[in-house]
């Protein structure tokens, strides 16, 4: 009979050691609050890429004509970003657009909303993921969070370039194009592959997500899928809140992108980005708005938003949090390094919180940073 040998105490440490490793969950490697966001952002203010009836704002003139300030205080606070909705300009709307500092390769992006600036005719506004280096659609766009006009729920889309597909499996939505080359045959120009948000399931954006404060969007970019997951403000998982997000116990995703995609091949050095967008090639293209409930308000998109600058008041972000979570080493890239990107790149110099204190008119109480 064998004599059971005890391990020694520094063979347990180690065997215990990888085993908390193999069980690790994801862990904080950025976080964009109220805080940090605005020292954490670049803002956009040439040309806008999709021909919209928009003025894209730098941060100081943002600042100075109350289209972006912080609300609240301490773990209260949340970062406002509106638009223009007093004066009509023949030039276009005033809105920010703005693009992360940093660019990411895989992790998981958690997105809490408090509201979004959807289901107003003549917008477009958006949350998502692009690349910074090369010519569109190099490196890949994950659309996270979009839509245009009156649509109620919202869109999922990846743009890349030829060889990337996906199939109909193991999420919620519905597949309205298979194909993310923004070239496909069969598809419209720049359509990519797109996943609607289920039907008859409410709050996934504009005015019914604005009705239940919100929500959460998380987005899984790993080598093998990109996965969009939506919870109501109600419906947060708990793990979320406490900062430890496990993909694992959230169910089926509303979106998930795999099958026939070589994601690595496709996505790399992803920028967060937020827009909110007037007309332009989706909101505004005549067989868009044509069909909509807005063409009775007015013949055409840029007609609707120059004249009706009050229709706006309520086209803002109010946002709680960006996360983002990784299962090792973050890979990131600061700003400036091998930048190739216009969108993600600007004249304005940093500024800090500090600077932003004029005040808007958003029909809330706000507070801002002195």
């Amino acid at each position: 009979m064998a004599r059971f040998r005890a391990p020694h105490l520094l063979t347990v440490l180690a065997s215990t050691a990888l085993i908390n490793t193999a069980l690790a969950a994801y862990s904080l490697a950025d976080s964009y609050t109220a805080s940090n966001w605005f020292d954490s952002f670049i803002f956009f203010d040439g040309k806008d890429p999709t021909n919209g009836f928009v003025q894209y704002k730098d941060l100081k003139s943002a600042a100075k004509s109350g289209l972006i300030a912080i609300e609240g205080s301490g773990d209260n606070a949340a970062v406002y970003m509106g638009v223009d909705h007093k004066t009509k300009d023949p030039a276009g709307r005033a809105s920010v657009r703005i693009s992360s500092k940093k660019s990411f390769n895989h992790g998981l992006f958690i997105f809490d909303i408090e509201h979004n600036p959807g289901s107003i005719c003549g917008t477009w506004p958006a949350f998502w993921l692009l690349s910074d280096s090369g010519k569109w659609p190099m490196g890949g766009e994950v659309d996270i969070f979009e839509g245009v006009n009156e649509q109620s729920d919202n869109k999922m889309t990846l743009h890349t370039t030829p060889g990337c597909q996906i199939q109909n499996t193991d999420f919620s939505g519905q597949v309205e194009t298979p194909n993310c080359d923004v070239n496909a045959p069969g598809q419209g120009a720049n359509m990519g592959c797109g996943i609607l948000y289920p039907k008859g399931k409410a709050h996934s954006y504009g005015k019914k997500m604005n009705a239940v404060g919100g929500g959460v969007y998380a987005t899984m970019w790993t080598s093998q899928d990109i996965r969009v997951y939506h919870f109501p403000r109600s419906a947060i998982p708990s793990d979320i809140t406490a900062g430890k997000p496990n993909p694992a116990k959230w169910g089926m995703p509303a979106a998930k992108f795999a099958a026939g995609c070589d994601i690595d091949k496709h996505f790399s050095g992803l920028n967060i980005i937020f827009n909110t967008a007037f007309c332009g090639d989706w909101a505004g293209d005549a067989s868009v708005w044509d069909k909509s409930t807005c063409k009775a308000k007015a013949p055409t998109c840029k007609e609707y938003v120059q004249h009706n600058p009050e229709a706006f008041k309520d086209a803002y972000w109010m946002i709680r949090s960006v996360k983002v979570y990784q299962e090792g080493k973050m890979k990131s890239r600061r700003d400036g390094e091998e930048a190739g990107d216009a969108f993600a790149q600007t004249t304005m110099p940093e500024m800090s919180l500090a600077d932003i204190s004029a005040p808007i008119d958003n029909g809330s109480s706000v507070l801002h940073s002195e």
